[in-house]
């Protein structure tokens, strides 16, 4: 049985996303590539929703210290990559984010299926474009 949840990492998606983090050389262009092709999308699958989710907390994280239900592997990843400058990402990622919470998103269509939390998602992506805007 699957996780899902609210949170960002609440999800298998997610968390297979945060293991391919753990694993690239080159986390500034993953990143960078998750929000573009939101950015550009016609329709943001779930899968693109989600990179660009984790994508988005992990900058937060690194940049803002938020915690993260991932914080052991987001420490280990801020110890593989000191110094990462990732502060010229952050309107790609507010842009990407509005994507996400969106009319072309099907995470946001999923989401709203659910009455009772859909309100708690969204705001935790709201208050996510807060700490990085």
């Amino acid at each position: 049985m699957g996780a899902w949840d609210y949170g960002i990492f609440d999800d298998d998606t997610a968390l297979d996303i945060s293991g391919e983090l753990r694993e690239t050389q080159d986390p500034e262009t993953f990143f960078k590539l998750a929000f573009e092709t939101a950015i550009h999308a016609e329709y943001l699958d779930y899968d693109e929703c989600h990179a660009v989710t984790v994508s988005a907390a992990y900058i937060d994280y690194l940049l803002n210290g938020t915690s993260y239900s991932e914080g052991e592997n987001m420490s280990h990843f801020k110890t593989k990559f000191p110094g990462l400058l990732l502060v010229d990402l952050k309107p790609l990622a507010v842009r990407a984010l509005g994507v996400v919470i969106g009319e072309t998103s099907e995470l946001r269509e999923l989401w709203e299926e659910n009455e009772e939390l859909y309100p708690t998602w969204k705001e935790n992506i709201q208050s996510l474009i807060g700490r990085l805007s």
